[in-house]
């Protein structure tokens, strides 16, 4: 098969990028100008110039292309809006009217659990479960990925192009910039502490088994026009990720625990203090997004999609945690601009 990914240099990218090439497929990625292939040319993948924000450069890319993988997007929880607005609304939108106009006959496009309404974590997730209507001052991330799965939404009822939709969790391994760094981070900061109680649990998951499930997503008639949570049946805590990174990495784990208001309205200070302070480019030591992600209990069900297509998790925490630190190490020993 003829496949496209965006979003290849990235994290989630680069896994389907590679498993795709692994299981024998013909593998374009578009890519900006100034990123670094040298990974995807190593794999054997083509490197098409051309970004998301774009329409005119996506015509070449597309030209072919029997199934595109659309994880491109603004993965951040401290920039403006207009960044997200740009990158990951306009760009799923960009994105899906090319492929559209190209004739791509199958689109996988990459949500997140994000979507689901906070209110929705008081029960057992499913697809069916409420999505967020109200998103808070600054929760740009959520905001802009639930509005970029309703335009692949509106796609897939309008039966332009054959679209699969796929919500992760949280999502570790190799290439990762900004989950395990971020968790590093915060152990060795002023704040480390357990955002609540640190029993709730979190919907973990391998990104090489996301990848294995956008594959079997965008190749299975039976999906075509489904939503699936790709989430690992691994029971993760917060105490047991925070407890897990620590001995990986030789920190030790917190031994204080913040009632989960309390962190919630300490994330809310600390992201006014850069903002009213002009720094807005300066990341806080907590926000609010950081407590949602890490603080509250998920019980997100991904049976659907063992049912319906037999994906199953192959990489337990522990595993994933240790690849993250590996590949750290050695890209850490690199040259300048790997």
């Amino acid at each position: 098969m003829k496949a496209l990914v965006t979003g290849a240099t990235g994290f989630l990218g680069s896994h389907i990028a590679e498993r795709l090439v692994q299981r024998g497929d013909s593998v374009r990625a578009l890519v900006r100008q100034s990123s670094d292939t040298r990974l995807l040319r190593e794999w054997g993948v083509e490197p098409v110039n051309g970004d998301v924000t774009q329409p005119d450069s996506l015509t070449a890319a597309m030209r072919g292309i029997e199934a595109v993988y659309h994880a491109a997007a603004m993965v951040s929880e401290w920039d403006p809006w207009r960044d997200f607005q740009t990158v990951t609304i306009d760009g799923t939108r960009n994105v899906l009217q090319a492929a559209a106009a190209a004739g791509a006959p199958r689109f996988l496009h990459v949500s997140t659990d994000g979507v689901y309404s906070l209110q929705a974590l008081k029960g057992r997730i499913t697809e069916e479960s409420p999505l967020e209507k109200r998103f808070g001052w600054g929760d740009y991330y959520r905001r802009s990925k639930s509005a970029a799965e309703n335009i692949a939404r509106e796609y897939a009822a309008e039966g332009k192009i054959g679209v699969t939709i796929v919500r992760p969790g949280l999502l570790l391994g190799e290439r990762d910039r900004a989950i395990f760094p971020g968790v590093l981070r915060f152990l060795t900061s002023s704040v480390s502490t357990y955002l609540g109680r640190g029993d709730n649990r979190l919907p973990y998951v391998y990104a090489g088994d996301v990848a294995q499930a956008c594959l079997a997503g965008a190749t299975d008639d039976r999906s075509i026009g489904q939503i699936y949570n790709v989430v690992s049946d691994e029971r993760v805590t917060q105490k047991s990720l925070f407890e897990t990174v620590a001995e990986a990495t030789g920190q030790r784990p917190p031994k204080r625990k913040l009632p989960l208001r309390l962190a919630y309205a300490l994330g809310m200070l600390f992201e006014a203090w850069c903002v009213f302070a002009r720094r807005r480019k300066v990341r806080p030591e907590l926000t609010r997004f950081a407590v949602i992600l890490f603080a509250y209990d998920y019980r997100e069900d991904a049976s659907k999609l063992r049912r319906e297509l037999g994906w199953e998790p192959k990489v337990p925490l522990k595993e994933a945690i240790g690849r993250c630190v590996r590949w750290h190490r050695e890209h850490e020993k690199r040259p300048a601009g790997r």
